[in-house]
């Protein structure tokens, strides 16, 4: 699976949307980090580093273009095919597009993390914490990303179940913050909060400082939950793949 990894790589970093993106991290979590655009009110007064967390939300996005339509371009090439009439199994093609993904996200942090030191970020909690905080959460959202995209092979139902998932993520935590502030109580409360905080947008949020304290079970608690969903999500892909006519 090592040669399939590598073979990922190589083609993902001469991937001209990839590099497109990680050349925007970096510019645009600058910009905003630095507050080179002038915004006043509300936006000025977060500071730098919570600034910088704000910003981090543009990878979500991106990662909900990229990852489908990098491993669905495969498919369509006949890229994957062509691996697996070579003697791999799809669960190795799988992993290798996973593992790759998760590579191109850490490249990507490192731009993204680059951007907001030069900018200004200088909490340790902003570029150690809140940045792991949201590498496993992103790793999480890319693993749902890649449920999808193993499952389906027509790209345009592929880029509408990746939007759809984008979409209820965005509604759920919305949704989660009303009931968490007015309506859940006890143990609703801490379900409700481990629920809230298995949607990668809301551990966004959470980072951002913008939401209440009662969603945020703390760093460690949210990375062990960001690990579970990944593990979840790689489970539900995996069953019978291999046993999958590829037409």
């Amino acid at each position: 699976m090592s040669n399939l990894y590598k073979a990922n790589m190589r083609r993902i970093l001469k991937n001209s949307i990839f590099v497109g993106g990680c050349v925007i991290a970096f510019v645009v979590t600058l910009a905003f980090t630095a507050n080179l655009m002038g915004f006043t009110g509300r936006f000025e007064e977060m500071g730098p580093d919570r600034r910088m967390v704000f910003v981090s939300v543009a990878m979500l996005a991106f990662f909900t273009i990229f990852v489908p339509l990098y491993t669905n371009m495969e498919y369509r090439y006949g890229v994957i095919r062509n691996k697996i009439l070579s003697g791999y199994s799809q669960k190795e093609v799988y992993f290798s597009h996973l593992f790759s993904h998760f590579t191109a996200l850490a490249i990507m942090m490192l731009c993204y993390i680059t951007g907001g030191i030069i900018g200004g970020a200088r909490s340790p909690e902003t570029l150690v914490i809140s940045s792991l905080v949201l590498f496993f959460a992103l790793c999480g959202y890319i693993a749902t990303m890649m449920l999808v995209t193993m499952r389906i092979i027509k790209i345009t139902l592929v880029s509408i179940f990746a939007f759809l998932i984008l979409e209820t993520s965005y509604v759920s935590v919305m949704v989660g913050n009303a009931l968490m502030a007015f309506v859940l109580k006890g143990a609703a409360q801490d379900v409700g909060r481990i629920v809230y905080n298995c949607f990668a947008f809301g551990q966004w949020l959470v980072c951002t400082g913008l939401t209440d304290d009662v969603v945020k079970p703390g760093a460690f608690v949210q990375i062990v939950i960001s690990v579970a969903v990944s593990a979840v999500m790689i489970g539900i892909t995996t069953i019978g793949l291999n046993k999958r006519d590829l037409q």
